[in-house]
């Protein structure tokens, strides 16, 4: 398939669920900031800063594998409503907290609430016109990667004028004011799932899913490598946190430029194709953070995986998208990111530790490589199958008589 799709406006139906995902992402990209802080502050080891990072994923993977169906059946507006409420309420415990315990459990809610927000925000934006699935979930990559742009360097800022207690304040009242947006979601314009089906694990007998699932998972193995260990290993080379939310700002900016670019890319040469391409350069440059030397130069390589990050992660949305029927697109997309979370909590600790333990040059050796072996086998579980949604599908049999 090559066929030429002409560049669309913004589509103001799916400014809601843009602005619902930037607030989310940005509040939990605002924390990866103080980590290396809470740590020097509040006395934390590194590897308590793992435990409460792995904390938040494990959360949203429940979350996301256990309710996501819901949002097929037409309850992401009640999801996201939820999740937003939840959302404050976890950032108000951050406020206050002192023990590591109380952290892990502020946490914890943050990305449980967040589990609850993503499946229904996607599955709106894939559903919304199949033949542009990739363009318009790279808009919501767009409006993710906004939030993560400008949660670390708002945390930064407020860091410098009120200390790690302020932003965690502001972004709790933020969240409270989009409370409005997420009761006032435009309506689902997708196929419901109608079958009350109590999960959805059935969909994992894919190969296509399954492939796509697996690639997504490995990629955040480096994710969680990148939370757990870089803030600390920025802070230990004298990068306070104004340093760090500019390096994380150099790697989300790029995804940010492309990503509705990247979507287009994918609908038009297929997304496999700009998966593969973008996550094999991701994992290579990730091995060479180990070897850099100080912080400004690994922004500089950052940069350079924002670019190939906006296109192969962009496109690996679609890779999932495409791999299940419409009315069961939450239910995929909701394991999509239970495969995030699940990928990022497996590593976040154990990278944090071989930190500590080795240092940083077999750490990002590992992750790296890690990443790509799981990347090239999701790539080899693909091939051989078609999609089951989109312009590349076949098309549905006739009921027999």
């Amino acid at each position: 398939m090559n066929r030429r799709l002409p560049a669309r406006p913004l589509d103001r139906d799916l400014l809601p669920f843009q602005l619902l995902m930037g607030v989310t992402a940005g509040g939990i990209g605002g924390i990866v900031t103080v980590l290396g802080e809470l740590r020097d502050e509040l006395g934390f080891s590194g590897s308590g800063i793992g435990i409460m990072v792995a904390s938040g994923f494990v959360a949203a993977f429940l979350s996301q594998v256990t309710l996501a169906r819901l949002a097929d059946a037409g309850h992401a507006r009640v999801m996201a409503t939820v999740g937003i409420a939840l959302s404050a309420v976890a950032m108000l415990m951050m406020v206050f907290a002192v023990d590591l315990e109380l952290w892990i459990v502020s946490r914890a809610a943050l990305g449980f609430a967040g589990g609850l927000i993503l499946p229904g925000v996607r599955r709106a934006a894939s559903v919304h016109d199949p033949v542009r699935a990739g363009e318009n979930l790279g808009r919501m990559v767009v409006a993710e990667t906004t939030g993560f742009i400008f949660g670390p360097s708002l945390t930064a800022l407020l860091v410098w004028l009120g200390g790690i207690r302020l932003p965690f304040a502001v972004f709790a009242a933020a969240m409270l004011l989009f409370l409005p947006v997420a009761v006032r979601l435009p309506p689902d314009r997708g196929l419901l799932d109608r079958s009350g089906r109590a999960t959805s694990f059935d969909l994992l007998r894919g190969r296509r899913l399954q492939g796509a699932l697996t690639i997504v998972g490995g990629y955040f193995m480096m994710v969680g490598a990148w939370e757990s260990v870089l803030p600390v290993m920025f802070a230990d080379r004298g990068a306070g946190a104004a340093l760090t939310g500019i390096a994380f700002t150099m790697v989300a900016l790029p995804i940010m430029l492309v990503g509705a670019r990247a979507g287009r890319l994918a609908d038009r040469v297929g997304p496999v194709r700009v998966t593969m391409a973008g996550l094999v350069v991701v994992s290579l440059s990730t091995m060479t953070f180990g070897v850099i030397p100080g912080v400004i130069p690994i922004a500089g390589v950052m940069t350079l995986v924002g670019f190939a990050d906006g296109y192969g992660f962009t496109a690996a949305h679609a890779v999932v998208a495409r791999a299940v029927a419409e009315h069961r697109q939450a239910a995929a997309l909701g394991l999509m990111g239970a495969s995030e979370v699940a990928g990022a909590a497996i590593s976040a600790l154990p990278a944090a530790w071989m930190y500590e333990s080795y240092g940083s040059g077999p750490t990002w050796a590992a992750v790296g490589l890690t990443v790509l072996v799981l990347v090239v086998a999701g790539w080899l579980r693909i091939r051989g199958t078609v999609p089951a949604s989109g312009p590349d599908a076949p098309a549905p049999r006739p009921p027999r008589p």
